[in-house]
């Protein structure tokens, strides 16, 4: 090495140490940074990337609040604004979205790691506890998240949310009117809903997770010697845990070489979450947000299985599980450090914990599988709803074809034994309904009938060239 380069070398450490030392980081530097830690693997690094995201969330969310209006009279078009005309505002929401699909999902593979090592066993209990606490905010945030878009699916969300308060023995009704505000949706739900997801969530975010990552420093992460031999006692896992951080072999730095490994795993993350962002951009916005008629039920996809899990129960469990449930999992989770009080960490060590980690990850898996394929999911479809040959349209039907599967009608109706299951077919209509009964339904369907109301949607040549396509569907034949 040449003398400049040593020179370079030398004033950029003196630097360091000059900033170092005039902003009082050293016991933080010496107690984080320069610390000595067992080597780990690569996979270790989801906890490093849930804080990356929750960073990605936090900068997007304070970039996303300038813009955003709480308000229901402008809360929708201020985020078309933000999607449509904001500079970057696109790739800021989408950033957003993606980072909070994929928070849920690396916090899933977080929490089945842990279970499946043991990382709970003692001495870890408590951080353990923070990272429940930490876990069922993220769902939470997750939740009210998509209920500030101010759309259909917003609505959806709110009524479900509601729904479930309700049931909640002897405080359901105060529960519903403490969290919309009122005995009514509107602005005190609108403003309920954006306080917690931007300001109350994160703040406990932030400071559970500063604590977490404090105990994770203090206690250590599972260590592979773990991993093979029982340890009985918390005071023999930090004798080990001692023994192989100051150990040449087993040991090292966390800075840089613990820190740049985790980071690895972060950043193949990020780059997934910006190609989801630059490829499928943000969420789409369904329909202006309207209480007075019914909605399209469409939960975001990272809930898909507790939807399809709920529709598969008997009807006289599902009050029961809406409530029960969360409680259940909570306790379960919250609990399980001070119930198993087993020495064996570790997959190999673990088949309890492995079979069940296994179960329930396909269970998840399969019932998102079935929401996205069953038959009682009405997913908007993009073919055109199949004619008869040598069928022939008058124009003002012809437009109507379009919009019946522009409006998601197709996916909900079938027609000659093609699209959706969950209203009746048209084709096999045992009463043939007049214009003006189809118009009436179209635009205002009946209370007990789960159809959007399409009076607002449709102008009214859309609205009759849409009849003008049913009368003539209605004589289609049952199948072709």
């Amino acid at each position: 090495m040449s003398k400049d380069q040593n020179k370079d070398e030398h004033e950029k450490s003196s630097a360091l140490h000059t900033i170092i030392d005039r902003l009082a980081l050293g016991p933080i530097w010496r107690k984080f940074f320069v610390r000595r830690v067992p080597k780990a693997r690569w996979y270790y690094g989801d906890g490093a990337t849930l804080l990356f995201l929750l960073g990605i969330l936090i900068v997007t969310g304070f970039a996303l609040g300038l813009m955003y209006s709480p308000s229901p009279e402008t809360a929708y078009q201020s985020l078309v604004h933000i999607t449509n005309v904001q500079a970057m505002g696109w790739f800021v929401r989408g950033l957003h979205y993606w980072s909070a699909g994929m928070m849920v999902v690396i916090l899933l593979y977080h929490v089945f790691r842990h279970i499946l090592l043991g990382g709970y066993l003692p001495p870890r209990e408590g951080t353990w506890v923070i990272g429940v606490l930490m876990f069922f905010l993220v769902i939470i945030n997750s939740y009210i998240g998509y209920t500030l878009r101010w759309d259909e699916r917003s609505v959806y969300a709110i009524r479900v949310a509601l729904n479930i308060f309700h049931r909640v023995p002897w405080i359901g009704d105060e529960l519903v009117y403490f969290v919309q505000g009122g005995w009514t949706q509107g602005n005190a739900t609108l403003s309920r809903l954006y306080t917690v997801h931007v300001m109350i969530v994160p703040i406990l975010l932030l400071g559970l997770a500063s604590y977490h990552l404090y105990l994770v420093v203090f206690h250590g992460v599972t260590t592979v010697p773990e991993r093979v031999h029982p340890v009985e006692t918390a005071e023999e896992q930090k004798e080990l845990y001692d023994q192989l951080k100051h150990s040449k072999k087993e040991g090292e730095t966390f800075f840089p070489y613990t820190m740049v490994e985790s980071q690895i795993f972060a950043f193949v993350i990020f780059c997934i979450v910006l190609a989801l962002t630059l490829t499928l951009g943000p969420q789409e916005l369904m329909r202006e947000a309207n209480f007075t008629e019914t909605s399209f039920p469409a939960e975001e996809w990272w809930f898909h299985w507790y939807s399809a899990l709920v529709a598969y129960l008997p009807p006289q469990l599902t009050s029961w599980f809406y409530v029960g449930f969360p409680i259940a999992l909570f306790l379960y989770l919250m609990l399980l450090p001070f119930v198993d009080h087993g020495a064996n960490r570790g997959l190999r060590r673990r088949p309890l914990a492995v079979g069940l980690t296994v179960v329930v990850g396909l269970g998840l898996l399969s019932l998102t599988g079935l929401r996205l394929q069953s038959e009682w999911t009405a997913w908007p479809r993009a073919e055109l709803a199949p004619l008869p040959q040598n069928t022939e349209l008058t124009p003002s039907a012809q437009l109507g074809h379009t919009l019946f599967t522009k409006y998601s009608c197709f996916s909900c109706h079938a027609l000659g034994g093609t699209g959706g299951k969950i209203g009746p077919e048209l084709t096999r209509l045992t009463v043939r309904l007049s214009a003006d009964e189809l118009r009436h339904f179209i635009s205002q369907p009946p209370q007990d009938v789960a159809m959007p109301a399409y009076g607002h949607r449709l102008s009214e040549d859309e609205l009759k060239a849409l009849v003008d396509f049913v009368l003539v569907a209605q004589t289609f034949p049952h199948k072709y």
